[in-house]
């Protein structure tokens, strides 16, 4: 007997598509940004919790045919959060810190083998736990894929339901919530899919308040807040007994002062500052080199400690540009000097690089303060946020953006000294001139620590002839000089990874890339025996999925260079891969495909020129000219890789596997993505071409469809 409403059961499955693949996607963000912040070595080891959650889908997928139990993901979630807040797992950076090919971060450099191997296993057992989280709901995936009547509507719900995850998140982080908040809309979600009892549901209830419990513990002496982009800790700070202003720490690492040194401050403590520091601190060193300074460009504004230094210069006008709206709102709030309240400061929360290109002026000086980031851009690349300030064609950027005799300044803690002598060639390179290297504020023998200062201008000569027309600079300078010498690889758009001393990929990633290979390569067994369909990985899905993870960290490390490293401008992005993804669906819905030769050739043809066409060609457009060309441009291959793979998936005899499949290619693209620290990001396009020729390689039917 037919049912009367035959639609319904289609209803049922599309609601639980869509709402599992919101889960996974917003809880996909959400790991990446909590763990990569609680647990530092995941924030230096780009795509790790990336990685985890990919395979833990693509094995669900794979094992969709197995019931699936979410209090496995709950259980996980736990076991995360307790081990997340623990001791062990806050020190596995420095048990790992031996490995650092930078200086990144701080630790015992004679870290013994015992102390690295339990590193490397805290790591792998807290990746495990990640992967183990999205299991279950992977299995609830492939298996709503098998049963879904018609499946390019139900992969357009599952891509829809992804874009609407991500910008879930977005509204999230715009509201400055913190992580029980994420924790709190997940555990809503996982509810429904848990099997109706009431063991389960007081099961459940207990791991829920447990986890709330852990994820909303704080401070009642630090007000935290969550950025969109890191946990800012905002504690006030004494020196001598003597209340000094506050003290920020960046995903609890120590990162910057608010400090006070306006004249008031100065009178009511003598002695307090040395003469030295109050004259030459590195706030106030930029606008030394000038008698005259109208306005100022201040890059990487932080909190307000460089405007304050402008302001007590009695500079004119100053524009003070900061990417982190949460660490703006600090320096309003709290800075005692209040240097974002003064009129002559102009605020923009923008990506430097991107202001560089929309800025409509010139200034005597433009001062880098100290980019020091401790995130990454994206979860989908292993660029920092500080990476692209710090190369050739941003220092050129800026060279265009001084007057005739204007002075570019650089701070920066010094760690290495191949890192300082990389600043001082880049600024060498590009102004024609060695630049002034001295130490800054913390006068000392000791020149790998403390804050560096870099002085260059467009005219060299006038401004050497300034220094040696004030003696007191010169002679502070004179008495701190720093000499970089050697030949080291200056970065650069395409190679920029400011804390590598040589392309070469990091003995860490090598190591821990290594032993994800054999954990995989001894489950292999295991993998290929319980799989649904033919029990085999489905290699055109692989590579497939290969590719377009690549493709996607090209495509968000270029859109980066064009509109700014933003997170909204990483979300816009990724928005975009997605809506062209719903647009292939509708192609191969509506259109036959009779040659997926033609397909093939377009997609590789697009890729090509990609690599080809230049960045900078679209610079010369507007705005809204230059984000439809590039949006274009960048991902019209995702668009042709879609109508791939969404011809491939209606016809795939097991859509769990072939999924499952796609998704574990895709974990391998993002192990494939620390080549570019060899071989420079343009060139992983090649690599991505090569990806796409060996899924057309394994393509069902190939021979009769071309």
């Amino acid at each position: 007997m037919t049912p009367p409403y035959p639609f319904l059961p289609m209803l049922k499955n599309s609601r639980k598509l869509f709402a599992v693949s919101f889960l996974m996607l917003f809880m996909e963000i959400f790991l990446i940004r909590w763990i990569s912040t609680e647990v530092r070595i995941f924030a230096y080891v780009s795509n790790l919790v990336l990685l985890a959650c990919f395979l833990g889908i693509g094995v669900g997928c794979y094992y969709a045919r197995r019931e699936a139990n979410v209090l496995i993901t709950l259980g996980m979630l736990v076991l995360i959060s307790l081990s997340v807040t623990s001791l062990p797992f806050r020190d596995i950076t420095d048990m790992l810190s031996s490995l650092s090919d930078g200086g990144v971060w701080f630790g015992n450099e004679q870290a013994s083998l015992v102390s690295i191997g339990r590193g490397i296993a805290l790591t792998l057992f807290l990746f495990l736990m990640i992967l183990a989280v999205f299991v279950p709901l992977g299995q609830i995936l492939g298996r709503l894929f098998d049963e879904h009547e018609h499946i390019i509507a139900a992969y357009s719900i599952n891509v829809g339901g992804s874009l609407i995850g991500i910008w879930a998140f977005n509204l999230f982080s715009f509201f400055v919530t913190p992580p029980w908040v994420w924790f709190l809309c997940a555990l809503v979600l996982l509810f429904f899919f848990i099997p109706r009892s009431k063991k389960n549901f007081l099961v459940a209830a207990v791991a829920a308040a447990l986890i709330l419990l852990v994820t909303g513990a704080t401070n009642p002496h630090i007000i935290t807040l969550w950025s969109p982009y890191q946990k800012l800790e905002v504690a006030p700070s004494t020196y001598r007994r003597i209340y000094t202003g506050y003290q920020v720490a960046v995903n609890s690492v120590g990162y910057m002062s608010l400090t006070d040194l306006s004249d008031s401050f100065i009178r009511s403590h003598p002695g307090f500052y040395s003469d030295e520091v109050i004259r030459y601190n590195q706030y106030a060193i930029p606008y030394a080199f000038k008698d005259r300074i109208d306005n100022v460009l201040i890059v990487g504004a932080g909190a307000g400690n460089d405007a304050a230094g402008a302001l007590r210069s009695n500079v004119r006008e100053i524009d003070a540009v900061e990417i982190d709206p949460g660490i703006y709102s600090i320096g309003l709030c709290f800075h005692p000097e209040k240097p974002y309240e003064d009129k002559r400061v102009r605020v923009t929360v923008d990506d430097a690089r991107a202001f560089f290109k929309k800025a409509g002026r010139k200034y005597d000086v433009i001062s880098f303060g100290t980019l020091d980031a401790h995130t990454f851009s994206s979860q989908y690349n292993n660029i920092r946020l500080d990476h692209y300030m710090y190369t050739e064609e941003s220092f050129r950027e800026a060279k265009k953006l001084l007057k005739e005799d204007g002075i570019l300044t650089v701070s920066f803690a010094v760690q290495k000294r191949w890192v300082g002598a990389r600043i001082r060639g880049l600024l060498e390179k590009v102004f024609g001139d060695v630049p002034f290297v001295f130490t800054a504020y913390l006068p000392s023998d000791a020149i790998d620590w403390g804050t560096n200062m870099f002085v260059t201008g467009k005219n060299p000569e006038k401004l050497k002839q300034f220094v040696a027309s004030h003696p007191n600079l010169k002679g502070h300078i004179d008495e701190h000089t720093i000499h970089y010498s050697g030949p080291v690889k200056l970065t650069s758009d395409d190679w920029p990874y400011l804390y590598l001393e040589k392309p070469s990929i990091p003995r860490l990633y090598l190591l821990i890339v290594m032993s994800l290979v054999v954990l995989f390569a001894g489950a292999k067994k295991f993998l290929v025996s319980g799989g649904g369909g033919s029990g085999r990985i489905n290699f055109h899905f692989f590579f497939l999925g290969c590719a377009f993870l690549l493709l996607e960290f090209q495509n968000v490390s270029k859109a980066s260079l064009l509109f700014g490293s933003t997170w909204i401008v990483n979300s816009y992005i990724i928005s975009a891969i997605l809506f062209l993804t719903l647009l292939s669906n509708l192609v191969v819905r509506y259109v036959r495909i009779r040659s997926i030769l033609l397909v093939y050739a377009l997609l590789l043809a697009s890729v090509l020129a990609t690599y080809f066409i230049p960045l900078e060609a679209f610079n010369t457009f507007g705005y809204p000219a230059r984000a439809i060309l590039a949006s274009l441009a960048l991902n019209t291959p995702v668009f042709f890789s879609g109508i791939i793979f969404m011809n491939s998936f209606k016809a795939a005899p097991a859509r769990d596997v072939a999924f499952g499949s796609n998704l574990i290619g895709a974990a391998l693209g993002g192990l494939l993505e620390p080549l570019s620290f060899v071989t420079g990001i343009k060139s992983l396009l090649l690599v991505v071409g090569v990806l796409y020729l060996a899924s057309f390689f394994f393509a069902p039917g190939r021979k009769k469809q071309g």
